[in-house]
């Protein structure tokens, strides 16, 4: 892959599979998986913090462990603000999420703003490279992104025989809204609390301002730092 980025080294895909740094994503994979309800075959999960911890390589490393295990997934980011999940894949920020909210029709192909990554069975949906104002997301976000995860779970049971993930990528909860809003639009959403890092008030405003926002917790997972 030639020269790599911090961010970069930090992938499932540069660590031997029997190694303890890979085997605690396939783990938090397979607890993901155990809740889900074995008649439906899309499922949608967010991932996230409640402050600024390493969020965005947990999430990739989550849906890279999703597909090694034979899930076809679809990554969405949603960080609209502040990302670079598209750099730790080594591609370039092409049209994604951002270009998606500002079409005025819904007849859109998803294939037009999702990208291939290296790891098979995973594919991408980036920031994208349209310019929004912080008003402009969380009404684009509230207003658009249901029907753009409709959209996504129809691509996916149109091309997929095996039960599919859409994973998504958010800022943390107390940065704004934007976690609670994608949380309210999915079946499951995780809360990372960092050892040493995260407060005991950082987690607890998390939670109550995911409950407020009628989000399905499935669970608090606890990190090393």
């Amino acid at each position: 892959m030639g020269t790599q980025s911090k961010e970069e080294v930090t992938l499932l895909t540069d660590y031997a599979v029997d190694s303890a740094y890979s085997q605690a994503y396939y783990t938090l994979f397979a607890n993901i998986r155990f809740n889900w309800d074995n008649k439906q075959t899309q499922h949608t999960v967010l991932l996230t913090t409640a402050d600024r911890s390493e969020q965005a390589t947990i999430v990739a490393n989550v849906a890279i462990a999703a597909a090694f295990s034979g899930t076809p997934t679809i990554l969405i980011d949603t960080d609209l603000r502040n990302s670079n999940l598209h750099q730790r894949f080594g591609a370039k920020n092409a049209p994604g999420l951002s270009n998606w909210l500002t079409l005025t029709t819904h007849e859109e192909a998803v294939t037009q703003f999702l990208s291939k990554t290296f790891v098979p069975d995973l594919h991408l949906l980036g920031v994208g490279t349209a310019t929004l104002q912080p008003h402009e997301i969380n009404r684009l976000l509230s207003t658009k992104l249901q029907h753009i995860i409709a959209s996504t779970r129809q691509f996916l049971a149109e091309t997929e025989q095996r039960t599919s993930m859409i994973i998504f990528n958010s800022p943390p909860v107390l940065a704004g809204i934007d976690a609670s809003l994608v949380s309210s639009l999915v079946e499951q959403t995780f809360l990372l609390i960092t050892a040493g890092q995260t407060t005991q008030t950082q987690a607890k405003q998390a939670q109550e301002q995911l409950r407020h926002a009628h989000a399905k917790l499935a669970g608090v997972i606890m990190l090393n730092a």
